[in-house]
């Protein structure tokens, strides 16, 4: 490109800088087009959202027939240069069998005359925004030079039709403007004290006419607003079909999504679903919502997964003191511990220890047995890291204690326990231990020396009644085989063993031995 052509480009952006009317502006980008490389005709088409060019201005063409003619996806010239972003022409177009041609856009040529096309991208941020084009009437090679200038020319055609779009969006609506301005100074607040995603869907949807989601990384949607007021997140009756595969802002008819994301992470997805296409502003603003949103969630990830590593270390004991930042944990919990992951729903202060859901809620006894979850525990309520530790043995105890009883799907705390309530610290294991010692001591020393399983025979013999038919075929033995077992007990406990006060003493005292192997 010569000094002259240079001088011409750099005097002709100034002036299309200038002009902010659309229509204008592309009429006067194929005029000069025309003018710089002294060709008979020249067209620009801009993109539309499903990929095809639509011709919108020419000059120098011999009827209206050129303008409004719709070129699909992938097709033609034009279509050719918006798949590889990059100029392309063709000496003699109609005879040319490397292109794809139209029949529509082959009998416009035709009729036009038209033989030699040179076109070139309207690149904008990586994207086709549209094809410049200028035709010769006759067969012509176009230089590398003049390629270069009408690229020039169409790289900055497209950087002055997006601020001439932008500027007309803006000029159109004001008052639309005035309410982004309010809606961004809301998601700064939000972004600022964080909130929840209603805080974002329901301004959002005061400023989109339409139905406005956010759905989480799991696809679920957790807030839904139309017209600033939260709604139902299903509609007629159905899911909302999302955002799985939304890594970038996707326009599929109407509806508008917009990924929820950091440099690291994906929360999720914003969706709009509006009552009329949506502009590029629209769009623009949706992203900068989504922008803020992604940043609470990514604060609430990260303030979340402290809060679990909190309460991980507070029980396990690898905390001695509850940090300045955790000022409600210094004021009494209970702490539940439970194999039902729906306790997670219950409480805003929870982690998972050795497999269990562990939590520290503000609520009473009769609020957590209200909850309905599976094998639960709790203790408590506790007051400091220490006392919240302990509380958590507790808790962890009686859900080992549950499972051995065989009472699964229960809750319960120490207390409700009865005397196996001692097998939940230390102290109550050793004083049960002693009790176990001074009733069993026969039985517990004549299975250690000789291999035996009396203790367990004896158990299963109490556990049904006395009554040795399912006694037996619990042990899975012959009755004859029982008969024998039950004299070598008697004959080391004494007569009594199975009646009154003394059969209730034994069968306690099998059951704590066998609970305390089974905590051990």
């Amino acid at each position: 490109m010569d000094a002259h052509g240079l001088r011409e480009l750099y005097d002709l952006v100034l002036r299309l800088s200038a002009v902010h009317d659309l229509d204008a502006l592309v009429q006067e980008v194929v005029d000069h087009a025309r003018r710089l490389l002294g060709v008979d005709v020249a067209y620009l088409a801009l993109a539309e959202p499903d990929g095809s060019l639509v011709i919108r201005v020419t000059d120098g063409s011999l009827g209206p027939r050129l303008r409004g003619v719709v070129l699909p996806p992938h097709g033609g010239l034009a279509g050719q240069v918006a798949d590889t972003g990059e100029p392309v022409q063709s000496a003699d177009y109609l005879g040319d069998a490397a292109l794809t041609h139209l029949g529509e856009v082959d009998r416009v040529a035709e009729d036009e005359g038209l033989r030699t096309i040179l076109g070139v991208p309207l690149r904008l941020r990586g994207k086709v925004a549209g094809v410049l084009m200028v035709s010769q009437r006759a067969v012509r090679r176009f230089t590398a030079a003049e390629s270069s200038l009408l690229t020039s020319l169409g790289s900055f055609a497209a950087i002055a039709i997006e601020n001439a779009k932008l500027v007309t969006a803006l000029a159109e609506a004001n008052d639309r403007l005035e309410r982004a301005v309010r809606l961004h100074d809301r998601l700064g607040e939000v972004a600022l004290h964080g909130g929840a995603a209603e805080d974002v869907v329901v301004p959002l949807s005061e400023l989109v006419s339409g139905l406005v989601l956010v759905a989480d990384e799991h696809d679920e949607v957790r807030a839904a607003a139309r017209a600033g007021s939260l709604v139902d997140a299903r509609l007629d009756g159905k899911p909302s079909a999302l955002f799985a595969t939304a890594r970038r802002t996707r326009v599929d008819g109407r509806t508008v999504t917009v990924p929820l994301a950091s440099v690291n992470a994906y929360f999720g997805a914003l969706q709009v679903v509006p009552e009329a296409p949506l502009a590029e502003a629209d769009v623009r603003l949706l992203e900068r919502s989504a922008m803020t949103v992604a940043l609470v969630a990514s604060v609430e990830r990260a303030e979340r997964r402290t809060a679990e590593e909190l309460v991980e270390q507070l029980v396990t004991r690898r905390v001695r003191e509850i940090p300045a930042h955790a000022r409600d944990l210094r004021r009494p919990h209970l702490v539940v511990v439970s194999e039902d992951p729906r306790l997670r729903d219950f409480a805003t202060s929870k982690s998972t220890v050795d497999g269990r859901v562990v939590a520290l809620v503000r609520a009473d006894e009769a609020t957590v047995r209200s909850w309905s979850l599976g094998t639960t525990g709790l203790a408590g309520p506790a007051t400091g890291a220490a006392a919240l530790a302990d509380a958590y043995d507790d808790a962890a105890a009686c859900v080992r204690v549950l499972n051995a009883l065989g009472r699964t799907g229960s809750t319960a705390s120490p207390a409700d326990l009865g005397p196996y309530r001692y097998l939940l610290s230390q102290a109550g294991r050793a004083d049960a231990g002693t009790f176990v010692t001074r009733t069993l001591a026969p039985l517990l020393a004549h299975d250690d020396e000789r291999g035996t399983d009396l203790v367990h025979t004896a158990e299963v013999f109490l556990r049904n009644g006395r009554r040795k038919t399912p006694a037996a075929e619990e042990l899975t033995i012959h009755p004859n085989t029982l008969y024998q077992r039950l004299d070598r007990i008697t004959a080391l406990l004494g007569q009594d063993w199975q009646e009154g006060d003394r059969a209730l003493d034994v069968h306690l005292a099998l059951r704590i031995h066998r609970l305390a192997a089974e905590l051990a």
